[in-house]
This record gives structure tokens, C-alpha cells and sequence, in this order.
């Protein structure tokens, strides 16, 4: 009787090497870079009630031209990088 462990030979599939995995294409995005604030519960009740339902605006949308309107007026380098784009 032979004391070898009753487990089944490999598949020659299992054998060759694995096929590749496809690689997603990373799309391009648009705003690279990731800001977070802390807000009040007022400003989050508001943000709520502008983004909510059919909303063509998201809370991210909505930071990003609060921020942009900042520095359009207070960063005269920003406002000269941007030129004619009002709407970056």
C-alpha cells in the first residue's frame, strides 16, 4: 500500500503559464487632483438640498466653483493662468 496523498494530477492547463490579465486604460482625468474640507451641518443641509434629485450639479461641482469664484478674485496669477476661461 502506498502512502501518498490521494490528491489528483494537475490539468496541462494548470500546468502552462497563466494567460495575462487585460489591463484597464486608466481614463484621463479631468480634475487630477483631490481636495476635503470640513463643512458645517448647515453648509452639508444646503448642499443636500442644491445637489439633491435631478440636480445638474454634484457637492464636488458646487466646492469646485465656490473655489474657482475664490480665486478668480483674490489670486491675480490664477486669474491670469485661466485668461478667457471663465469656466475651468
Amino acid at each position: 500500500m502506498s502512502m501518498q496523498p490521494n490528491t489528483p494530477s494537475p490539468s496541462p492547463a494548470q500546468v502552462g503559464a497563466k494567460p495575462a490579465a487585460k489591463r484597464r486604460h486608466k481614463p484621463i482625468e479631468r480634475f487630477p487632483l483631490r481636495f476635503h474640507c470640513a463643512i458645517t451641518l448647515a453648509m452639508g443641509d444646503a448642499l443636500k438640498r442644491m445637489t439633491g434629485g435631478n440636480s445638474l450639479l454634484s457637492e464636488s461641482d458646487i466646492g469646485r466653483l465656490a473655489i474657482h469664484a475664490y480665486l478668480l478674485g483674490n489670486d491675480p496669477h490664477y486669474a491670469r493662468i485661466i485668461g478667457g476661461n471663465r469656466n475651468a
